[in-house]
């Protein structure tokens, strides 16, 4: 009898012996296989070979390897979003700036009538606000981009905005000859949103088909289900590609003669999706058309 206990006992000690043996080396498996991950970027994740370490261990290994996976991209894109966030505060602070300082220029040169410098100065006091009001934005976009937070709304007068927009670019399109017309059968249109995101897409739209467009600007609102906007003018430039225009830096003005950065469109993109919208473009006839989609 104590013949068979002691063959047992030795058995059940060689088989723990065993398994601790195998227990090691899964050890050490797994100990490489997280040093093999750590020091490369790649999407694997720890596997037992001999079944001696506890699959909820290895699971809960696994998700830990998953979880700073996904912190670490997150990280990234949040990286890369505030980058390409103060690229575009620094392409819409130069818009107002450039604008005010042209009028300055014409000022000083002193073959301006009384009126037309009064004039002229309003224009520079209108476009300094913008400039304040863009420097102010500055901190509330950047903190939105950073923290994937969805910029607060509040109930708004879509006319209002459109209008605002429409204001700060009337002498310019006047100097032109040329003008803007808002089309807007429905009258007053209420929606809940963001207003210093709208501004900024509708003032980089209107600007942009100033710079880029010829012939008058044509926005259409219409009221639905969702709000449709569409800002159509005449183009004459037989190089642009549609399917390209809100790529950043996309510009068929090469040399830059133009100050264009090829961001406008871009940052009215980038800015309309961060509050649910949508928005594209299509051109046919000579004529270019930028459509928008806002919930409401």
């Amino acid at each position: 009898m104590q013949t068979v206990l002691l063959v047992i006992c030795i058995v059940v000690i060689a088989i723990l012996l065993i398994h601790i043996v195998l227990m090691r080396v899964e050890c050490r498996g797994i100990i490489k296989k997280i040093r093999s991950i750590r020091s490369k970027d790649t999407n694997e994740l720890v596997h037992i070979t001999t079944g001696t370490i506890p699959p909820k261990l290895i699971n809960e290994i696994n998700g830990l390897l998953k979880d700073i996976r996904r912190y670490d991209m997150e990280y990234v894109r949040k990286s890369h979003d505030l980058e390409q966030m103060m690229t575009n505060i620094s392409h819409d602070l130069r818009t107002p700036l450039t604008s005010a300082m042209g009028y300055i220029s014409i000022i000083k040169e002193g073959t301006m009538s009384d009126a037309e410098c009064g004039s002229a100065i309003e224009i520079v006091d209108k476009r300094l606000k913008r400039l304040e009001e863009l420097i102010n934005s500055f901190f509330e976009f950047s903190m939105i981009i950073s923290s994937g937070k969805v910029p607060e709304r509040a109930e708004l007068n879509l006319n209002t905005i459109l209008e605002e927009a429409i204001v700060h670019y009337f002498d310019d399109y006047s100097m032109q000859n040329r003008m803007v017309e808002l089309r807007n059968p429905a009258g007053r249109i209420k929606l809940v949103s963001n207003r210093n995101v709208l501004m900024r897409v509708f003032d980089n739209l209107v600007g942009n088909a100033l710079k880029h467009g010829v012939g008058d600007l044509i926005v259409t609102v219409t009221d639905g289900d969702v709000i449709k906007i569409s800002f159509e003018n005449g183009i004459d430039d037989p190089e642009l590609d549609v399917s390209r225009i809100f790529d950043e830096f996309y510009t068929t003005d090469i040399s830059r003669t133009k100050g264009n950065t090829g961001l406008g469109l871009a940052i009215a993109k980038q800015f309309t999706e961060l509050i649910g919208g949508k928005i594209s473009a299509h051109s046919s006839d000579g004529r270019f058309c930028i459509d928008m989609e806002l919930p409401k």
